[in-house]
């Protein structure tokens, strides 16, 4: 189990790595939100490998069966291990490489808030929480914990799916047959 949850969230980590490295620097050039849309379906097949992972288990240590808690609980380790991978990536990004980021993110919401006709009031609230935000991810334990739980829904429900979809139970005898 531990070499395929290996394997399997490497390629998914890197996936997600890879994808982090290539998206947050080209934002203020493409767009915050067509890098959104990108991060967002990214992390979506970045996890592709849980599938793989689930069946690669399944076939060559289950000997074809596997059952649902055993498929969830590989899907699962592929899963952290893979935020693990976003996580570094996302503080190396945050602090190293692009640390202005935050605040080109928070420039392009205030345009579309004003080109939305927002209230001055709305944008003045705008700018307390983003302080606020920036001021807790100063911390990279916190900004690290933040990174760390993003991509888990996603992992957490595409495993679920994977698993009901992989799991095979094994043959069971029935006694009416032996007659």
């Amino acid at each position: 189990m531990k070499e395929t949850v290996l394997k399997y969230g490497a390629i998914s980590g890197l996936i997600m790595a890879v994808l982090l490295f290539t998206s947050i620097p080209l934002a203020p050039t493409l767009g915050f939100n067509t890098v959104g849309m990108v991060l967002f379906t990214g992390k979506i097949a970045a996890f592709i490998p849980i599938y793989f992972g689930i069946r690669s288990f399944r076939q060559t240590v289950g000997g074809g069966m596997l059952t649902f808690w055993k498929g969830f609980n590989i899907g699962i380790l592929i899963v952290v291990l893979a935020s693990v991978f976003y996580a570094l990536s996302w503080i190396i990004l945050y602090y190293w490489v692009s640390p202005d980021f935050p605040d080109k993110y928070f420039q392009d919401f205030i345009t579309q808030l004003k080109s939305h006709g927002a209230l001055a009031k709305d944008i003045t609230d705008a700018q307390t929480q983003f302080d606020e935000s920036k001021k807790v991810l100063t911390n990279p334990l916190i900004n690290a914990a933040y990174a760390f739980t993003d991509p888990l829904e996603f992992g957490i429900i595409l495993t679920l799916i994977f698993t009901a979809i992989l799991r095979k139970k094994p043959p069971t005898l029935e006694l009416s047959n032996l007659n």
